[in-house]
């Protein structure tokens, strides 16, 4: 069997080839710089006329131009690293690049690993593809961004939130159990809405289009959910990216 040695070269003459083939990469610690001074000697003839003694002309004259190929191969690295965020290099700046150019909203109290989650997985769904719409795609992005929250059409007969929140009335926003805290909305003509913007109380007005609205809520149709308060305005900002542009979603949520 072939054994690789100290001596071996990747392409030698009697070096085989192939699936599982042992070749010996430097990655024993070797600086760039010993790298490519070594390669410079195994590229020249064997002549005498091309001996190059360390340190003297000939030496430095290739150590200067190696200088450059060496931070061509380093401002590579980092380009690479500041692309991919699985790169343990992928830091706070290169996050916040990539939000900004995948339109992802930033939240600063998020960690940098969550951060590069939802980074990922806008990169994996990049275009808008009509199947991406659904409730099920929309519910499953908002949950993988660690919202627990749930997604309903709301199919005919149309219903206001009111008329859902009576259909649950255990969790209902006026039963017993519940809190009248800031993020609890009061009838359907003030329900929280998420249709254009991120704000905390976005002033819009359904009317009688119910069939351009769904609902988003908790476990249940008409039951609460529970959002944070300082990831309000992504959760708001991570709906108004995933969902169809012509419709309102009528949140059933506590921001505490």
């Amino acid at each position: 069997m072939y054994q690789v040695l100290e001596n071996s070269t990747m392409h030698g003459e009697n070096t085989p080839f192939g699936n599982g083939t042992p070749h010996r990469y430097p990655t024993n610690g070797e600086s760039l710089t010993d790298l490519f001074a070594n390669l410079i000697t195994k590229l020249y003839p064997t002549g005498r006329a091309f001996y190059m003694e360390k340190n003297k002309p000939f030496d430095l004259l290739h150590q200067a131009i190696n200088r450059s190929f060496i931070r061509v191969i380093e401002d590579a690295r980092l380009t690479v690293e500041g692309v991919i965020p699985t790169s343990d290099d992928f830091g706070l700046d290169d996050a916040l690049l990539w939000e900004y150019r995948l339109g992802l909203p930033t939240n600063l109290s998020n960690s940098l690993e969550q951060r590069k989650e939802a980074i990922l997985r806008k990169m994996s769904y990049p275009n808008n593809i009509k199947a991406r719409q659904h409730q099920l795609f929309i519910e499953s992005q908002l949950q993988l961004a660690g919202f627990d929250v749930y997604v309903y059409e709301n199919v005919a007969p149309y219903k206001t939130p009111d008329e859902i929140a009576t259909l649950n009335l255990g969790t209902r926003q006026h039963s017993n159990d519940l809190q009248h805290g800031n993020g609890i909305s009061h009838g359907s003509a003030n329900f929280d809405v998420i249709a254009n913007y991120a704000d905390v109380n976005e002033d819009y007005s359904v009317g009688s289009n119910l069939w351009a609205t769904f609902f988003i809520g908790g476990p249940t149709l008409g039951s609460m959910a529970i959002v944070p308060q300082n990831r309000r305005v992504e959760f708001k900002e991570l709906v108004l990216k995933l969902k169809p542009a012509h419709l309102v979603a009528f949140t059933f949520i506590n921001f505490v």
